[in-house]
């Protein structure tokens, strides 16, 4: 059996990993002036508003009609509450700008720009809200590089026109029939989760083609919340030895998955960077510095690294009212922008690019360490001209709550961790031995850090973070 380390994926190109959701505009900002998306939760704005404005926004949210939403952006702009901020390409606070600019009685233009203005949300962590890589993404892309290096060697017959010829192909490779028999059922990946500092941001998906024309490409853009370069994820990556009644045929190892992944993907590599000098982008080289190899990972990861070479029927669409035809290769790049027209933008990245390795206690250490939380300072500044007309602009307070009896614990482990657990089971946690330590009453520190490392009763104050809590201060409980 493989050992179980610990795994990091470090992000070395935009990663965007669909999740379905979408950033409500009754739960969000935009901060033209700071160029950032301030995300809470639509319940806690709302309480922290007076009774006036509260009747106001609960008109609107009630109305449901198209009309509705826009009025909603008109509502909420200007206003300032506190939550998880996210960075935004300059490009979208230009849309925002010009959405806001439209008559409410245009409803053919409000559904055409609100459609355009959705903001498609990367997969994240319900409880910490923060972003994620599924285990299931990794996995996905150790089975895509390990089917490529198969295929060199063996020859599978079988029908494209078949529905499942795809399926047929990967059994055919992998020598089983049954999902019991196939040898990625022996493979385990954890879920990754951030360690370190963690940023998204807010950009473009734009269409490119790979062949230099006059035409641009007619894909329509997309808004996506991506991962930024430089974030480093944790998880664990195992292989499991078969049962003796487990009929595997082809069975995996350490060895066969890494190094058909590093062979696969920095192949990938240099192909894209060839097809992107060609039409004059922007070339990035990723190097894996001391990891194990490159993975592809999330949306618009290009066709050829989520297919298999020798195999590929990739479908290319053609202008409306034709039929598309198939390739074994993708006419087009999808690439982030800070703009929506890929011919004006000036930060063009391919998507998907991440290196793995194994974690080292070292190397996490130096990541906790960083893991200070950003705080966000917005300007007080002049309100402009619309502003001035419409009124001040309201400032809505922060919300904090106070927990009585609460139940504190602390785990040494990952840098030092506080958990503050109510007994109607709402939680609140803080990472960081010497952060927990200014916000712990000394005269507690001794019994939490040093003792028995839990407080049955303690008075907590916690601020709300989007769906989470985070701890402010903890001080002895009063009553006790």
């Amino acid at each position: 059996m493989m050992e179980e380390n610990k795994f990091y994926i470090r992000i070395l190109m935009p990663v965007h990993i669909g999740c379905d959701e979408v950033y409500d505009p009754t739960g969000f900002i935009l901060n033209e002036n700071t160029n950032t998306l301030t995300v809470f939760e639509p319940i806690d704005f709302f309480k922290s508003l007076d009774a006036h404005t509260k009747s106001i926004y609960a008109t609107i949210c009630g109305k449901g009609t198209l009309e509705s939403i826009l009025e909603l952006y008109k509502f909420m702009r200007g206003k300032r509450f506190e939550g998880r901020h996210i960075s935004v390409s300059k490009g979208l606070v230009a849309q925002y700008k010009k959405t806001l600019e439209i008559r409410m009685n245009d409803r053919k233009k409000i559904q055409q720009e609100l459609n355009n203005f959705s903001i498609s949300r990367t997969a994240f962590n319900p409880t910490t809200q923060e972003p994620y890589i599924p285990g299931s993404a990794v996995k996905g892309a150790l089975r895509t590089s390990y089917l490529n290096h198969l295929a060199t060697s063996r020859r599978i017959a079988y029908d494209l026109r078949d529905k499942k010829a795809g399926d047929i192909l990967e059994k055919g490779l992998l020598d089983y029939q049954k999902l019991e028999n196939d040898p990625f059922r022996l493979l385990k990946v954890s879920d990754f989760h951030p360690v370190g500092p963690c940023k998204t941001r807010i950009v473009y998906a734009v269409n490119a083609k790979k062949v230099s024309s006059k035409f641009k490409a007619h894909g329509p853009y997309q808004i996506l919340e991506i991962i930024e370069p430089g974030a480093v994820f944790t998880g664990t990556v195992r292989v499991l030895e078969p049962l003796a009644r487990d009929i595997i045929k082809t069975p995996l190892s350490e060895k066969a998955i890494f190094e058909s992944a590093a062979a696969f993907y920095e192949k990938e590599k240099a192909r894209e960077n060839l097809e992107l000098k060609e039409v004059g982008l922007p070339v990035y080289n990723v190097g894996t510095e001391s990891s194990i190899c490159c993975l592809r990972l999330g949306r618009h990861s290009g066709a050829e690294s989520v297919t298999i070479e020798g195999h590929r029927n990739i479908k290319i669409m053609k202008k409306r009212g034709e039929r598309p035809d198939h390739s074994d290769k993708a006419t087009t790049f999808w690439l982030s922008a800070d703009v929506s027209d890929s011919s004006h933008a000036s930060e063009l990245k391919p998507f998907g690019w991440a290196s793995l390795g194994i974690m080292t206690e070292s190397f996490q250490n130096k990541l906790e360490e960083m893991n200070q939380p950003q705080e966000y300072v917005e300007a007080i500044v002049a309100p402009t001209n619309r502003q001035k007309e419409a009124g001040p602009v309201e400032v809505v307070k922060p919300v904090e709550e106070t927990w009585d009896n609460v139940f504190v614990s602390y785990n040494a482990g990952g840098g030092g961790v506080v958990e503050a657990t109510t007994k109607e089971g709402k939680k609140a946690r803080l990472t960081g031995k010497e952060k927990a330590m200014a916000m712990v009453a000394e005269a507690l520190h001794k019994k939490l850090f040093d003792g028995k490392k839990k407080i049955d009763k303690a008075h907590v104050t916690v601020k709300k973070v989007g769906n989470s809590y985070e701890i402010i201060k903890i001080e002895r409980q009063t009553s006790c």
